[in-house]
């Protein structure tokens, strides 16, 4: 690969790996915004030296990271994306599989970030997210028995207490531990009366918020997290000791 002035140096002895650094470099920084083209294969050959092979490999590097997303076709080639919060579940899935790991074990993980996420999310939230949370709830009421929408407002449910605490480390690490651990992806059904109980389990952590009590959200949060492990050991109980798997 041949250096160009004012350009950055991508010597080394993996040149793709280099080069796709170097690309993701606008597109972390928010320089290049989502729905945005990046340049063709040609033009990355031109203004980084690179051959075909590298600038390909590069762009598949970006890829499987979830930055950019590969389009054939007139008016395709690589569109920059943001990568969702649960992105890391498959990568961390892989290894849990290699690691040995079971579904009690991620649970486990769970219960020891997820309280401390509504914690903070205590501390920190607003009344219009404390609205959105009482809005989730009041379409799992309306809709008791509905599958399709308990999964949707479960997930919208634990994805707003995470983003209300305002803790970027801890959202990501919950959110790829749900993806993994939920137990709706591994074959869990919920009765109409089960899904009530959730619907009230989400209406405690709420008032602790609304009343902006930190231990009682926690408390809540681990009593409602608890009481799905207990379910699952009841009327699943191969679950918890079934291995992660990377896919199902």
């Amino acid at each position: 690969m041949t250096e160009r002035p004012g350009q950055p140096s991508l010597r080394g002895p993996k040149t793709s790996q280099r080069l796709a650094h170097v690309l993701a470099q606008p597109i972390l920084s928010g320089t290049v915004p989502p729905g945005e083209r990046l340049p063709n294969e040609q033009a990355m050959m031109a203004l980084y030296g690179a051959g075909r092979p590298t600038v390909r490999e590069a762009l598949r590097l970006l890829e499987a990271r979830g930055l950019i997303t590969l389009k054939t076709g007139p008016g395709g080639g690589p569109i920059v994306r943001r990568p969702p919060k649960d992105s890391l579940s498959e990568a961390l899935s892989l290894v849990l599989q290699v690691e040995g790991a079971s579904f009690a074990d991620v649970t486990d993980a769970r219960m020891a970030l997820e309280p401390v996420l509504a914690r903070r999310a205590a501390e920190r939230i607003d009344d219009a997210r404390i609205a959105e949370l009482e809005d989730s709830v009041a379409q799992l009421r309306a809709n008791r028995g509905g599958h399709e929408v308990f999964v949707t407002q479960n997930q919208r449910f634990h994805g707003l207490v995470a983003e209300a605490a305002h803790s970027v480390v801890l959202d990501v690490f919950v959110s790829t531990l749900k993806a993994i651990a939920d137990g709706v992806r591994v074959g869990v059904q919920y009765s109409a009366r089960k899904q009530s109980a959730v619907a009230d389990a989400h209406q405690a952590v709420i008032d602790a918020f609304k009343a902006r009590d930190p231990d009682r959200a926690e408390a809540a949060m681990r009593e409602h997290l608890a009481e799905a492990e207990r379910y699952w050991r009841h009327r699943y109980p191969e679950l918890m000791t079934r291995p992660v798997q990377w896919t199902y």
